[in-house]
């Protein structure tokens, strides 16, 4: 028999204890089966309940699940991933860790909840760890310090409520010991942060309105819903901030109960999210009372949002390779979606995937470029290795300041143009889809010649797909953007600029042309001797489109040039004075898929569950305000419509019909709507046009 309980209104208060008893009577009782041989998630695992509204639903999400949690460890060779259950069985509950206030003028207050279900271990580097009041990046040119420190503080102290470690330093003062791993700087994948807007916390909001919480994106936390730019405790925001206050004040002004999450890792997996905002929406009715919450996702948060609407524990069309069982066995361990979603509003998100670093290689050169935590470096490579000579550093005089972290004294001369540098050392996927490595990461940069005092695992492990450690264990600190990782090049192909019309000024907007391209071209041909040029040229093609199709299609579209020196350790031939060379390489992008589980494959099949009350899909129209154009393939000309938001394209964005997939004709006509809005991606969470659309959207549903 089963044994199965409802998780509406279930408690947060429960001992570890208590969850271990309603573990073993579940198991004593029979649990969930194995997923199949094809990574499906059993017999049964596409088992759904009807629909509270009506519609006949998607693939696996007919409506508001009911079904036994399966809490029995997970089974090799995937129990590698996951991280073990605070008690012997995963159980479908959380409990409040414990509260801290925030600053006066910050937050009200800030819980730290425990999830006891499943979860994939979160993997780390230097540019995703939580940062303390002390590592915030601070000069006199980014004063990010000034306006985020306390605010970035304030984060990992609510996370050291469960570490208890002296290493979380204190706003104001540096000197603290660095943090170990797991702390509170890397915290485990089973711990969130749930924001209580000020007068949220105060109970000064309506409790008879429908609560929100607010899910941030990549790059972000929660307090991006409360200080769009920072504050420096004094109510000023970072330099050129236009709104200096959040849809957190905008929503409690109309005495809406606000909350936000702030994840562990903002690049951190997808189905670990989904489980955390379950768990937060469940919180968040105790302690208000509401049947149900809304949800407003950005970015990034959509695609949680959208796992947990669209039911994704009951998917059972999971593909047959180890990260596609993979990705089955965590789809089935998010909790099924409990009808305890009244409206979902997806801001800009990539409901069908990005494949915005792809098709930029500026964008990886400007990564390995900058400090660890730099705000701008803090995305994932999607190259395995590149060649020395592309950082921004020449000669034997001081080096350029934008030449730091992996590319720091690297590629300014000839002795160095050659060698790699390498962010990861898989080298492949074998025929059931592992991963294959030779050599470790330290070892492979050590035979470029890298001094082993300059190596780091977590400094050079940078490549989307991540490394395998020297314990042999797969670390990538990207889980989240692996899973949505998608080639649109069949919708917006790569450009060919050159045969644009002499007036089409893309100067301002091609970085790849601009400023990686003429780089390059320029350092390979310079001679130190008369006439100073001919020592080498790019071996592009006419259109400049080679190498910007290479990290898709590494073998395919290879991105070389020609070099008067001879590095015989990386030449891929000499001849005739000349030696050849690559100058970047990686898995590509079918491999990456892969390795994300396709789960965008998987995404673009299922709507959500047609028990969500309403969906509101908002998605920007412009690239944004100048310098925060990111995406710009889209655009026919230097003034045309970006065809997206400056970041994503408008074919993943503008998703009501990808998610109302299974509804009637009649449910998405009258219970979801889309609108398109005349802001960037940077701008579209932050903008007061926005918010009162929100806001008269709520105000609408019954």
């Amino acid at each position: 028999m089963k044994f199965g309980r409802s998780r509406r209104g279930r408690g947060v208060s429960w001992s570890h204890g208590g969850v271990l008893v309603l573990g073993l009577l579940a198991a004593a009782c029979g649990s969930d089966p194995e997923p199949g041989p094809d990574g499906s998630g059993g017999a049964g695992a596409g088992a759904g309940g009807g629909g509270a509204q009506g519609g006949e639903g998607g693939t696996g999400g007919q409506g508001a699940g009911t079904s036994e949690y399966p809490s029995e460890p997970v089974a090799a060779p995937f129990d590698v991933y996951f991280d073990p259950p605070v008690d012997e069985r995963y159980a479908d509950a959380h409990r409040v860790v414990g509260a801290i206030e925030g600053p006066l003028w910050g937050w009200g207050t800030t819980e730290l909840l425990e999830g006891f279900q499943a979860f994939r271990s979160e993997g780390y580097n230097l540019r995703t760890q939580k940062l303390r009041w002390e590592d915030t990046y601070e000069d006199a040119s980014y004063p990010l310090r000034t306006f985020n420190g306390e605010l970035n503080q304030h984060l990992v102290d609510a996370f050291n409520l469960h570490y208890a470690h002296g290493c979380a330093g204190t706003a104001g003062m540096s000197g603290a010991v660095d943090c170990p791993a797991p702390g509170p700087t890397r915290p485990e994948a089973r711990f969130v942060l749930l924001h209580h807007g000020p007068d949220t916390a105060a109970l000064a909001c309506d409790r008879d309105r429908t609560p929100v919480l607010l899910v941030h994106g990549a790059l972000q936390n929660g307090n991006v819903w409360l200080f769009p730019g920072g504050n420096d405790g004094a109510g000023n925001a970072y330099p050129g901030t236009v709104q200096t206050t959040g849809f957190v004040q905008a929503l409690e002004a109309e005495g809406v109960c606000t909350f936000a999450v702030t994840f562990g890792s903002f690049h951190g997996d997808n189905f670990n999210q989904a489980t955390h905002l379950s768990n937060a929406v469940a919180r968040i009715r105790e302690i208000t009372g509401a049947p149900k919450v809304d949800v407003v996702g950005w970015s990034k948060g959509v695609v949680a949002a959208d796992l947990y609407l669209a039911d994704v524990a009951t998917w059972d069309d999971w593909g047959p390779k180890h990260f596609e069982r993979l990705a089955a066995e965590q789809a089935r361990r998010v909790p099924r979606f409990d009808a305890d979603v009244r409206t979902y509003v997806a801001l800009s998100g990539p409901h069908l995937g990005l494949d915005l670093n792809w098709r930029h290689p500026y964008n990886n050169l400007l990564i390995a470029s900058t400090e660890e935590n730099a705000p701008i470096g803090q995305g994932p490579m999607v190259w395995s290795w590149m060649k020395a000579m592309q950082c921004v550093s020449f000669g034997y005089g001081p080096q350029n300041v934008y030449a730091v972290s992996v590319c720091e004294d690297r590629g300014a001369t000839w002795l160095d143009y050659w060698r790699r540098i390498y962010f990861s050392n898989i080298t492949g996927l074998d025929d059931e889809g592992r991963p294959v490595t030779d050599m470790g990461l330290g070892e492979l940069n050590a035979e470029q010649g890298l001094a082993a005092s300059a190596y780091e695992f977590d400094k050079y492990n940078l490549a989307l797909w991540g490394s395998i450690d020297d314990s042999g264990k797969h670390v990538s600190a990207y889980w989240g953007q692996l899973q949505v990782a998608y080639d649109l090049r069949s919708a917006y192909p790569i450009p060919n600029r050159q045969d644009d019309p002499p007036s089409y000024d893309w100067s301002q907007l091609d970085t790849d042309e601009t400023k990686w391209r003429d780089w390059l071209q320029l350092k390979v041909d310079y001679l130190p001797t008369p006439p100073f040029t001919g020592a080498g040229a790019l071996l592009d093609d006419a259109g400049h489109t080679m190498c910007r199709h290479t990290a898709y299609e590494p073998e395919a579209s290879v991105c070389e040039a020609r070099h008067v020196s001879h590095d015989p350790l990386n030449a891929e031939e000499y001849a005739q004075g000349y030696a050849r060379y690559r100058l970047m390489g990686g898995l590509g992008m079918a491999a990456a898929m892969e390795m994300g589980g396709n789960l965008i494959e998987r995404l673009r099949g299922h709507g959500l569950s047609p028990a969500l009350d309403s969906l509101y899909v908002v998605h920007g129209t412009t690239a944004g305000a100048p310098g925060t154009a990111f995406e710009i393939d889209g655009m026919d000309c230097p003034t045309c419509d970006p065809h997206g938001d400056g970041v994503l394209f408008d074919v993943s964005i503008a998703a009501r019909d990808q998610l109302t997939q299974g509804w009637s004709e009649e449910d998405k006509a009258t219970r979801s709507k889309q609108d398109g809005v005349p802001h960037g991606h940077l701008e579209v969470g932050v903008s007061p046009e926005v918010w009162s659309r929100i806001l008269d959207h709520f105000a609408a549903v019954p």
